[in-house]
């Protein structure tokens, strides 16, 4: 039998568990035509929230055109528009004729032509070498409501990986554009999401573009005992036994990231042919560790030694790097010094600051790499930094 559990993928079904008020929420929001800001840690579930919302709305028979969009390698303005006129054109026009017709009423000035593939796909391929002026831009930006009436229907438009826009030349002025003629539209909303959570607040939280626009949600971490349940449910449905303070462990371990949780579940499921003990969680947690070091080294090594510390600073519970005996135990220099590495280290989206100003690791696993391999003491008693 397979392993019932589900990490390569978003999940589905009886693998969605513990996001039941995550998903009515959103689902209210949609129906109600309001924008949303979606964001958490990384593999905390944001897709797996949005699919099964989007499946609940069509189970609740709701009418709307649901179009994803994902900017991962979208690089500059020009780029993210003829990609998305691809997108919304696939979606409503289906001949060659239906997109030159859509394209001369909805967007006449857009420099684009329509061309057909060798396996029969259309698209629109851009055809001057200027960038797209003001009036392009804003044509553009309203073919979502332009079809919402041509066709009567509800559109939700789901951005994925949003914090790439910052790679644009000027995002700031992308931003005011966008959020200028999306907050006009009635017949569309908008659903923002991005992987990068000090990206993300710093286009949402510094810089405060999109302010009132959209609703903000942030996710958090899904309830521990509703999680070693299903834990429990999944290897019993297999012939396997874990007790659920073993459960509860295996789920601690991982910093409750339900993305490392079920990775960890499936390979202490291989490891056992019955009984799930400490000693196959830790040798799963050893495997989870060597499928994931290669790239915490990589990050390490492209840290400096000040910023290696600082994290070591954080480990140790330290929130008030400005003070001469923490300058001085961590090899920290100076205030000016900490604050150069705050931000470099927010920028790398290795941490993140709650609150209360704490430092916070994006990721579990890594922290726990850092705690259990790579600040070891050496023969002196002392940590290699």
């Amino acid at each position: 039998m397979e392993s019932p559990f589900e990490y390569s993928r978003y999940v589905t079904d009886t693998n969605f568990i513990g996001r039941a008020k995550e998903v009515t929420t959103l689902c209210c929001l949609i129906k109600e035509k309001k924008n949303i800001l979606f964001f958490g840690a990384p593999k905390i579930g944001k897709r797996s929230i949005i699919n099964n919302t989007f499946s609940k709305l069509k189970r609740d028979y709701c009418n709307f055109v649901y179009i994803e969009y994902n900017l991962f390698n979208i690089r500059c303005v020009e780029a993210f528009f003829l990609k998305y006129a691809n997108i919304i054109f696939t979606e409503f026009a289906k001949t060659q004729l239906e997109w030159c017709t859509y394209q001369e009423k909805f967007i006449p000035s857009a420099p684009y032509e329509v061309e057909m593939e060798h396996d029969g796909k259309i698209k629109f391929t851009y055809k001057s070498k200027d960038p797209l002026s003001s009036v392009q831009i804003d044509e553009l930006l309203m073919l979502p409501e332009r079809f919402a009436n041509e066709t009567e229907k509800h559109l939700v438009v789901y951005f994925r990986n949003f914090q790439d826009t910052q790679l644009y030349d000027d995002p700031q002025h992308f931003y005011k554009v966008t959020e200028n003629i999306w907050s006009k539209q009635r017949k569309v909303n908008y659903i923002i999401t991005g992987e990068h959570t000090n990206a993300m607040k710093e286009i949402f939280h510094v810089h405060k573009h999109y302010y009132g626009f959209a609703q903000e949600i942030e996710i958090g971490t899904i309830n521990e005992r509703i999680f070693a349940e299903y834990l429990i449910k999944n290897y019993l449905k297999a012939g396997k036994v874990i007790q659920q303070e073993m459960a509860i462990y295996m789920y601690k371990i991982v910093g409750c990231n339900p993305w490392y949780a079920q990775h960890l579940a499936s390979l202490c499921y291989d490891a056992t042919k019955g009984y799930i003990n400490e000693k196959i969680i830790e040798d799963g947690l050893q495997r989870l560790i060597n499928i994931n070091e290669f790239y915490f080294h990589f990050i390490i090594c492209g840290l400096s030694k000040h910023q290696i510390r600082f994290l070591q600073a954080i480990m140790n519970g330290v929130s008030k790097f400005s003070s001469a005996d923490i300058l001085e135990r961590y090899k920290l220099n100076s205030s000016a010094n900490v604050n150069r590495i705050k931000e470099a280290l927010v920028k790398k989206e290795i941490i993140t600051f709650n609150g209360n100003k704490r430092g916070v690791f994006l990721d579990p696993l890594f922290e726990l790499w850092l705690r259990k391999y790579f600040f070891i003491k050496n023969d002196f008693g002392k940590t290699m930094y």
